[in-house]
């Protein structure tokens, strides 16, 4: 349909925080959201897409299942799956466990959040129907931020201590590479804070990417 504009912090802020609104009916115009989720999604490096993020706020996200453990899309000829995530519920969530977060609304930065190791949830698919999906492993840890984005939810706010958030910067020693710069080598200010919390880039944040 259309390829639109993500939108990112720290600019548009104030509206990914706000929680989105369930969808009333599925018909052409939500069909059409999910095909420009997809389309948007298509051009960069990415698993996954909330209706928020490109200015919408309903609860309508994409995902796509099968991806690398460094959330990369995909390999060709890898088994995935572009799967419409409307009005979902999360009817069941395993036990948490700890790994990487990124979000393509917050270039530059990634973070060590937990999530759900196994996530069931209860969804409309394209034809209005109700259906369910058991997501394990990093497709549960895609299909829980994406859920979250629909709550206003970042994923900084899963971070629980600025030890666990990294800038990505360019990697010297390998031309295609990234490496991981700690956020407190950059903002040492928020070392010595009693909050370990405190100084999480929620307002403002800087971004060296994207």
């Amino acid at each position: 349909m259309a390829i639109r504009t993500i939108l990112k912090l720290p600019k548009h802020e104030k509206l990914l925080r706000k929680q989105s609104e369930p969808v009333p009916k599925v018909g052409r115009r939500v069909r059409a959201l999910v095909a420009d989720l997809i389309d948007t999604l298509d051009t960069v490096d990415g698993l996954g897409l909330a209706a928020p993020q490109i200015g919408t706020l309903e609860r309508v996200a994409v995902i796509i299942t099968g991806g690398s453990d460094e959330c990369d899309p995909p390999e060709e000829g890898a088994v995935s799956e572009i799967i419409p995530l409307i009005n979902p519920q999360i009817l069941d969530e395993g036990e948490p466990e700890r790994g990487y977060d990124g979000c393509l609304s917050i270039p530059g930065l990634q973070g060590y959040t937990r999530r759900p190791a196994t996530l069931r949830v209860r969804s409309l698919d394209l034809d209005g129907n109700e259906v369910e999906y058991h997501f394990e492993g990093l497709d549960a840890r895609v299909a829980h931020h994406e859920i979250d984005h629909l709550e206003g939810v970042l994923y900084l706010d899963r971070i629980e201590t600025l030890e666990e958030l990294f800038y990505l910067v360019e990697d010297d020693e390998d031309e295609d590479g990234v490496a991981f710069l700690p956020y407190l080598e950059v903002h040492p200010e928020f070392r010595a804070t009693p909050d370990k919390r405190e100084g999480l880039p929620t307002r403002g944040v800087p971004t060296i990417a994207g």
